[in-house]
């Protein structure tokens, strides 16, 4: 097993190796067999990265080619849910609890009075 010390180097030289890739625009098979890495283990780290936050969740041509995260006829990539529900504690009634989760796969709670929303959602449909 792979000490905590030793997976962060790990991490960081795939983190440099992915933006370099990305960097020289080449798809990262190529880039991974042009300097001898195994694409397999290239494509895991990504993943790795991926879950951590620490690389974008997708391409932004794997972005436009979706239509669950791109608002039809702008290119504008959007969240792909959105979860708006009463917050069950006790909090006023007049609370409100908004989970999101974003494509990198990070998740946030926030908890919003009836004021507060209209000003949440006008800022999340802004352009990126």
């Amino acid at each position: 097993m792979m000490k905590d010390e030793d997976r962060e180097a790990k991490a960081a030289i795939w983190l440099q190796r992915l933006r370099a890739a990305a960097a020289a625009k080449e798809p990262l098979v190529e880039y991974a067999r042009r300097h001898g890495l195994k694409p397999g283990e290239a494509y895991r780290w990504r993943q790795n990265l991926r879950r951590a936050g620490q690389w974008p969740a997708r391409s932004a041509k794997a972005a436009r080619a979706s239509r669950a995260t791109v608002v039809p006829g702008t290119g504008i990539l959007r969240f792909a849910r959105v979860r708006i529900a009463a917050e069950r504690s006790a909090l006023s009634s007049a609370m409100l609890c908004v989970h999101l989760q974003l494509t990198n796969g990070r998740r946030v709670e926030l908890n919003l009075s009836d004021e507060q929303l209209p000003r949440v959602l006008k800022l999340l449909e802004q352009p990126p």
